[in-house]
């Protein structure tokens, strides 16, 4: 690893901040000297350094730029928050490259030594978080993420992933425009506004927080019921002005929630001021005003770059250091882009750099326009093929239930990375068969999670788990319609996806399991790719990685 040419290394420190005491760290500091370990003391004592905080220090004499000095925790055998934490050392590891404007970094299998992390479950994680920073992300200048084992665990295996082409995030081109004002960095996306992992992100909402569509209830669905209830305490308090909330689920740290209101400039003025005098250093903001109040994007893109720039020319501004526009309707980038490029000028501290992310995963061809929509579900007409095919399928097992109708899930994001992990599996597996379709019921005030981020695992253990702490699916519809998964409504409704699911190679599962076991105990990186209830008569299939399974029939029936 002291040798290998990527920008950045990952290093590993145990909590007592001991630096130089495993394998990895010793062999570093030999090659690095002693400047390595001045610069990890100097760092740690600038910063509150605590279990799950990444510090950076530049390579010394490594041919690297620079050292992510993760501090990791002893497992705790699933107890506590351990799992939890490596996941965020992870992502904070990613998240510092890029804002070092660097193309490349190496880890290690972190965890895995004294700290006594299982292998399996480290180098699992390793890829699904690296896998879902690449598609959520807009990534600038990372590119390549290495992985590297020592020579005494599997032959000096390394396995380098590579980005490029890079990964779709929706159906249309992803347009990146940047232009530095003054102190601040101003980006211009493309994306949906809940995958940012800005410090605050700005929602829009009514003075009784109950807006049912647009950019305020995607925010709030995504942010989750903890949000929801701290709305709740504002609700007809205040006619218009600005609240500010917990960030929930979400990425950021805090939501600012802009109420009512027309003047779009006056509004993000208050933001920044707001986001400057707590400190913060980065905020999202939606098109504001684009939505349900009707004012054109070209007025709007004005208004806000003209707030922008306008607080980017006071002397005062230290924290602020990177603003977001995230436009969900790529036909309103236009406007911001011509809005823009009337402020740069001959300023040579202002430039600008347009790229263009074109899909690389054809969506199925029976699929309608998705006209702008991030997700859109299709009712079907009984005397198509597609509904035929589903209905047959689930009257097989269910005769006496009645279809009150079949929907089409059209999400191209969950799509897209579906099938890059369908590729990914064909080839390990020397092309076999992988997929089936499998049936999953649940409860109507899931649908929504699921129609718009797929299903999580994290849910495990809500109904059963008894063949290991993953996502389940069924052969047979009948099973899925027990009253325990498709929660009947108020009027007896009942829903169930049709899903596409990974199962690739399975064996028999247990209960506890996070991950499938291994092939072969002698090589613990491969492993199978789901569990079943009876490997030779498989009525259950459960999966471990959400990418796995793609929602792609919705069917609504009652008895």
């Amino acid at each position: 690893v002291i040798l290998l040419q990527t920008d950045v290394i990952v290093n590993s420190v145990g909590v007592d901040l001991n630096f130089g005491t495993g394998p990895l760290c010793k062999a570093l500091l030999a090659k690095a000297g002693p400047a390595l370990e001045a610069e990890f003391d100097k760092e740690k004592d600038r910063e509150f350094a605590d279990e799950g905080s990444v510090l950076c220090t530049s390579g010394c004499a490594l041919a690297c730029k620079s050292v992510l000095h993760a501090i990791v925790p002893l497992w705790d055998g699933l107890k506590g928050q351990t799992l939890e934490i490596l996941e965020d050392i992870i992502n904070s590891c990613l998240k510092k490259t890029e804002e070092l404007g660097l193309n490349s970094i190496a880890f290690p299998a972190i965890g895995t030594g004294g700290f006594g992390f299982p292998k399996t479950l480290v180098s699992e994680l390793m890829f699904d978080v690296v896998f879902k920073f690449s598609s959520s992300h807009t990534r600038k200048t990372l590119q390549e993420v290495h992985f590297f084992l020592s020579p005494k665990d599997l032959d000096n295996i390394q396995v380098v992933l590579r980005t490029k082409p890079p990964m779709p995030v929706s159906a249309e081109a992803l347009g990146v425009h940047e232009m530095q004002i003054g102190s601040i960095t101003l980006q211009v996306i493309s994306g949906d506004i809940t995958k940012e992992d800005t410090e605050v992100i700005v929602n829009l909402t009514n003075s009784t927080f109950d807006a049912t569509t647009g950019v305020f209830k995607a925010i709030m669905d995504a942010a989750g019921s903890q949000v929801e209830k701290e709305c709740a305490q504002y609700a007809g308090v205040s006619e218009n002005g600005m609240v500010i909330t917990q960030g929930g689920k979400l990425l950021c740290r805090k939501i600012m929630h802009l109420i009512n209101g027309n003047n779009v400039k006056s509004q993000v003025s208050v933001v920044l001021e707001e986001c400057e005098r707590r400190k913060y250093k980065s905020v999202a903001f939606p098109a504001i005003g684009t939505g349900q109040a009707g004012q054109s994007p070209a007025k709007v893109a004005d208004d806000m770059l003209d707030a922008i720039v306008e607080f980017a020319s006071k002397t005062s501004v230290q924290h602020l250091k990177k603003i977001k526009i995230i436009i969900f309707q790529t036909n309103m980038l236009r406007h911001f882009y011509e809005s823009m490029k009337k402020r740069e000028g001959s300023d040579s501290s202002t430039t600008g750099s347009w790229v263009s992310m074109f899909k690389c995963v054809k969506l199925p061809a029976q699929w309608e326009d998705m006209q702008e929509e991030r997700v859109k579900l299709v009712n079907l007409k009984p005397s198509c093929r597609e509904y035929q095919e589903v209905q047959n399928k689930f009257k097989k097992t269910c005769p006496s239930f009645v279809i009150e109708k079949i929907e089409r899930i059209q999400n191209p994001f969950l799509w897209q990375t579906y099938q890059i992990k369908k590729k990914s599996l064909c080839t390990k597996n020397k092309y076999q068969n992988n997929e089936k379709l499998l049936f999953h019921g649940t409860a109507a005030s899931s649908l929504s999670t699921i129609n718009y981020n797929g299903f999580n695992r994290g849910f495990a253990g809500k109904n059963a788990a008894v063949i290991g702490n993953g996502t389940y699916f069924a052969v047979d519809a009948s099973y899925s319609a027990q009253n325990i998964y498709s929660r009947p409504d108020m009027n007896g409704r009942r829903c169930m996806y049709l899903a596409r699911v990974l199962t690739g190679q399975y064996c028999a599962g247990s209960k506890g399991l996070i991950t499938p076991p291994p092939k072969d105990p002698a090589d613990p990186t491969d492993l199978y790719d789901s569990v079943v209830d009876d490997v030779n008569f498989p009525k259950m299939f459960v999966i471990f990685n959400d990418i796995q399974a793609y929602p792609e029939y919705l069917i609504t029936f009652r008895k």
